[in-house]
């Protein structure tokens, strides 16, 4: 689990008025599920994999921040098509994260391939991070 990581979203959550809460009390496939209408999420600290736990959280904040109309949403990282909830979820997971990520790397350094693979992003999503880091450099 990268806690730096965890803990920069945490900050953002509170930015965000969220409210993160977290439970050993689950079982290792039971996924994070949040609450648009109550502002909170659940997250499990017992996840199978412990890499994409950032991603996770980040993925339930932009179910909060895009404001979604379902109010219990839990964690699903597939391809569910360009439009839907999850896959905007899941491009709103990666503009939380990238400015954490690549905050004190240099352009010239940057590798979308090793930002995937710090938080197990499904590689679905390669061309948003792509695009993601190309912007974060171009704004900064």
């Amino acid at each position: 689990m990268d806690n730096d990581a965890i803990a920069y979203l945490e900050k953002r959550a509170v930015d965000y008025h969220i409210d993160v809460d977290w439970t050993d009390d689950l079982n290792p496939f039971t996924p994070p599920a949040c609450s648009v209408l109550t502002r909170k999420i659940l997250m499990n600290r017992n996840w199978h994999n412990p890499v994409s736990v950032a991603f996770q959280l980040a993925h339930e904040m932009s179910h909060i921040i895009n404001g979604d109309d379902s109010d219990f949403v839990f964690y699903n990282a597939s391809f569910t098509g360009k439009q839907s909830v999850e896959y905007k979820a899941n491009v709103g997971a990666v503009k939380l994260l990238i400015p954490y990520y690549y905050q004190d790397v240099e352009k010239e350094n940057a590798n979308v391939y090793d930002f995937i693979n710090q938080f197990d992003v499904p590689s679905f999503l390669a061309g948003v991070v792509r695009e993601q880091t190309k912007e974060y450099y171009v704004g900064n």
